[in-house]
């Protein structure tokens, strides 16, 4: 009899979170039958068989940038779940409940049915409170930050087993969190190299003599995608390099603004914004570029976690410019090109440099997919889940 687990995720939806997905196919692969609770995105139904292993519920939530908003958003998860975790409960069943973060929250959901014995792992996608303070003018000493901070303790201290994304993760379970280390389990973002392979790029986005730069990722203030935009302009108006073309692939909060401000600078005919597009969209697009680029800017949350872009970059044998965080420096190690952090113009700077060595990004290019392919693909992060599966069911 097939193994069942309830995974829920409060942020988004399934559909598009490729580490949850990645998660259910390891857990699939090794005899469980998976039901996933997500909000709905427009394109998603209410419900999905997607195969005779793997169903999803999805329900409806508004989404706001308010902190009224938020609690909405909070109360609504609450609600909606409860229900629907009942609804999987009888028709369904299961043995563990997979929480994904972020908010904080599903721990209230999750408490009943450790009363019966179901076990709890809490997967420690954001930190949360840094999450928050990065967006805010709130501090850690702040009651609004110090809530979610008691949010977070909660989902460590009733969770049977964390998932952490890095070892910065790790030492936040065990040192604010309070949790053994033998209850945090290291499962990395890695990239599936079945999906970011090495394929034929897309002609049309750049002529002969012309340098592409590519981001992909999400949108919003925290992501830096403002510090690539003022990159762009430096290089094309203060360095006069007209055949430089910067595509930014993804979308998020932050997307119509940056486009609306690549108009208001005359720098449409060089930014292309795609917007949320298909995998095998993103992946042509990026083939096409000659170097990637990752913002992110310093700050708390940051620094600490590990961002999927630098990874799928190096997969997909590209040479990479970045901001030297924490977290980067250990997925990227001496294969990126790093600047100083938040610091635009050496960003752009070492974008400069790569384009006018092309024996340098020839080298990381090849270091960089080497690297993945011998320490932080997907598949070296497979044991260290089924390992937290077996911890909490032994």
């Amino acid at each position: 009899m097939r193994k069942k687990v309830l995974i829920f995720i409060e942020d988004g939806s399934f559909t598009y979170d490729n580490r949850v997905i990645r998660e259910a196919q390891a857990l699939i692969d090794d005899d469980w039958d998976v039901t996933v609770i997500s909000p709905k995105y427009p394109d998603d139904p209410l419900y999905k068989k997607i195969n005779k292993n793997l169903r999803s519920y999805h329900y409806p939530k508004p989404h706001s940038n308010s902190i009224l908003g938020h609690f909405k958003e909070f109360f609504i998860s609450l609600l909606l779940g409860s229900l629907l975790t009942f609804w999987v409960f009888l028709r369904h069943g299961f043995s563990v409940f997979h929480a994904c973060n972020p908010m904080d929250i599903l721990w209230i959901i999750v408490l009943p049915y450790k009363l019966i014995g179901k076990k709890f792992i809490f997967d420690h996608h954001d930190l949360v409170p840094e999450l928050i303070m990065s967006r805010s003018k709130y501090d850690a000493n702040s009651f609004f930050i110090k809530i979610f901070v008691f949010f977070e303790k909660c989902s460590f201290k009733f969770a049977n087993a964390v998932i952490a994304t890095n070892g910065s993760y790790k030492d936040t379970a065990v040192q604010r969190g309070g949790k053994k280390p033998k209850d945090v389990f290291i499962v990395r973002n890695g990239p599936d190299l079945k999906k970011f392979k090495i394929a034929p790029d897309r002609s049309d986005l750049k002529k002969e003599g012309e340098f592409l730069i590519g981001y992909l990722g999400n949108m919003n203030p925290q992501d830096g995608a403002d510090n690539l935009l003022k990159a762009a302009e430096y290089i094309i108006r203060e360095k006069g390099l007209n055949n430089f073309k910067f595509i930014f692939v993804g979308g998020g909060t932050s997307q119509p603004i940056l486009a609306a401000e690549s108009k208001k600078l005359q720098l449409q005919n060089n930014v292309i914004f795609t917007g949320r597009v298909p995998d095998d969209i993103m992946l042509t697009s990026l083939q096409a570029c000659d170097i990637c680029v990752q913002p992110d800017p310093y700050n708390p949350l940051n620094d600490k976690s590990t961002m999927n872009k630098i990874m799928e970059y190096m997969a997909l044998g590209k040479p990479v410019v970045a901001f030297a965080l924490k977290e980067t420096v250990v997925s990227g190690g001496d294969v990126a090109l790093y600047a100083k952090s938040n610091d635009y113009i050496d960003l752009a700077e070492k974008i400069i440099y790569l384009s006018e060595n092309p024996e340098d990004r020839a080298h990381r290019a090849r270091l960089g997919r080497e690297r993945i392919e011998k320490m932080l693909a997907w598949e070296y992060s497979i044991p260290h889940l089924l390992a937290a599966y077996k911890h909490v069911l032994k």
